[in-house]
């Protein structure tokens, strides 16, 4: 421990201090006038106004905790939700096993809802009508037209594709944090006939 305070202390005695200082002035003596100098200068001035926002931010952090707070729980939220995010993958493992799980019941048991919508998802897997789209925080599965090998007009016309207004109609699943909400509550019940 005596060594690094020694240490420390031949470091940052006057005189090296004094040596540190004649070496800066060398150096911007050197590159005054240069390309150098303003990308330096550029720097500088990035820290320093970096340094004021941390400052800042400190500050408003101290004086105001419950906003601080509601931020931080905020973007927590707003990460976990991003993370959450199911995929596209993760819909047709869901579907795979929801009909793996309704396989096992006999037809005459098995739910109506359920075995009509995993049979429309499949019919829409087969024609490749399934559609991806993911909204940061949600994922929505929505049905196309056509599927993406098809090259008629109609399929590569941008006045005729599906509008945004009417996009809620060929909604087929919501995904939100990890869980495809409609596959989900369709299958609550899926063995109970009534």
């Amino acid at each position: 421990m005596a060594y690094f305070h020694k240490l420390g202390h031949r470091f940052f005695t006057t005189k090296a201090i004094q040596n540190w200082n004649s070496k800066s002035e060398k150096f911007n003596e050197k590159i005054k006038g240069t390309i150098v100098e303003k990308w330096v200068k550029y720097w500088k001035l990035v820290t320093k106004d970096y340094k004021e926002v941390g400052l800042s931010v400190k500050q408003e952090i101290k004086d105001k905790p419950l906003k601080t707070i509601v931020y931080f729980t905020g973007a927590a939220l707003f990460g976990l939700c991003w993370e959450l995010n199911p995929n596209l993958q993760s819909f047709r493992a869901t579907y795979i096993a929801s009909a793996n799980d309704l396989s096992l019941v006999p037809l005459t048991l098995a739910n109506p809802n359920s075995v009509e919508h995993l049979k429309h998802i499949e019919q829409c897997f087969n024609r490749k009508y399934i559609r991806y789209t993911n909204l940061g925080l949600l994922s929505l599965i929505w049905v196309d037209k056509f599927s993406e090998e098809c090259d008629l007009y109609e399929s590569n016309c941008s006045y005729l594709k599906v509008p945004f207004y009417k996009i809620t109609g060929r909604i087929l699943d919501v995904g939100f944090l990890n869980v495809w909400w409609i596959i989900s509550r369709r299958m609550l019940d899926y063995d109970i006939n009534y």
